[in-house]
């Protein structure tokens, strides 16, 4: 089974509850640290929670406490309207992502109301409404029209530690972060989709085993390839077992290098390859 996000909306009642059985709630938890979206709807929903909390509070103590009839204590009314107010306007910010009307340019608005009207259109090199002869601008770059520049790589110097990355939130994470753990570590890079395919395939075949963690890692901070799952990083100036790109290592619960090889090629022989070294890891232990 994946863990990724549609797993963990799956148990996030019960990551809130305290339900979860303990496998269940570090893969929880590991899936947190990867994952930016979910993290911070978690952070979100435990800033409503204490508001929740004080508004049943303040009810448990309305219904026991003695009132007159026919009385009504409209600043108790109003303290748990205020709250439960404040509660939904966080709900409502937490869920609701709108995006900013944009406003029309002054050329566009020019443009509009200088149209000519339906079956008449005016004269060639002239504007409606206007005598004045426009003369066309040669053709020249767009100042909008610059790509964005790639960002750069972190360069590693002689005493880098073997891993060290750094996620889209800008946590970093280290080797001893998973001690206890095999990892399986993939370097990729958008302009080699078939080095991120593989590894997304490899992701949904291991996955679900309790004892791995599988990385893709990019060695600057990139956009990641379209419809892939696996959990993303950047390097963070570590030499990353030496791994060159589209490359993937094994990684032991020492932290020694079991097998290297090559995310390009025939999926199925790549997965065979890993399965029979993942299950010689399991059996020595």
């Amino acid at each position: 089974m994946i863990r990724d996000c549609e797993w963990f909306n799956s148990k996030i009642e019960g990551y809130f509850c305290e339900t979860l059985n303990p496998e269940e709630h570090e893969a929880a938890s590991d899936h947190l640290k990867s994952c930016l979206n979910c993290r911070t709807e978690v952070q979100g929903m435990r800033a409503i929670d204490p508001l929740m909390k004080q508004l049943l509070e303040f009810r448990m103590a309305n219904s026991r406490a003695p009132v007159a009839r026919g009385k009504v204590s409209w600043s108790r009314l109003t303290l748990a309207g205020a709250t439960l107010s404040m509660a939904a306007l966080l709900m409502i910010a937490l869920l609701s992502h709108k995006t900013p009307a944009v406003e029309p340019t002054s050329s566009q608005t020019e443009a509009s109301v200088q149209s000519p009207a339906v079956g008449e259109p005016p004269e060639e090199g002239k504007v409606a409404g206007s005598s004045e002869i426009i003369r066309t601008k040669p053709d020249g770059p767009s100042l909008n029209s610059t790509a964005k520049a790639p960002a750069a790589e972190i360069p590693i110097l002689q005493n880098a530690p073997e891993f060290q990355v750094m996620d889209a939130a800008g946590y970093s994470t280290n080797l001893q972060d998973y001690r206890g753990r095999v990892l399986l570590i993939g370097i990729w890079s958008s302009d080699q989709p078939e080095s991120a395919e593989n590894l997304q395939q490899l992701y949904q075949t291991f996955g679900a085993r309790s004892e791995l963690r599988i990385l893709g890692v990019s060695r600057r901070n990139q956009d990641r390839v379209a419809h892939t799952t696996f959990p993303s990083f950047f390097n963070n100036g570590s030499r990353l077992f030496e791994a060159r790109d589209s490359e993937y290592v094994i990684v032991d619960k020492e932290g020694k290098v079991q097998l290297r090889g090559e995310l390009t090629g025939d999926s199925k022989a790549i997965a065979a390859k890993i399965k029979a070294k993942l299950d010689q890891i399991s059996a020595a232990r």
